[in-house]
């Protein structure tokens, strides 16, 4: 590219984009705190199928212990 490419790639990429203001309006902070107290946390139950099948196959194959601490 040459400087004339440059600067008018520069001025159109100006052009299209507005300015941005660094301030917010106001504080978000207290929006998500409510949105976290909004909704109970909830935990699936293929989350809990996994946990058990995990815990089984540790006990029925105690050294699948050593792989799975390798590969932390």
């Amino acid at each position: 590219m040459t400087e004339i490419d440059e600067r008018q790639m520069c001025e159109a990429l100006k052009q299209s984009f507005p300015p941005v203001h660094a301030e917010l309006a106001r504080d978000l902070w207290p929006d998500v705190l409510r949105k976290l107290d909004a909704r109970p946390s909830h935990v699936p139950w293929y989350d809990w199928a996994l946990i058990a099948l995990s815990l089984t196959l540790l006990l029925v194959f105690p050294r699948l212990i050593l792989v799975v601490a390798y590969h932390l």
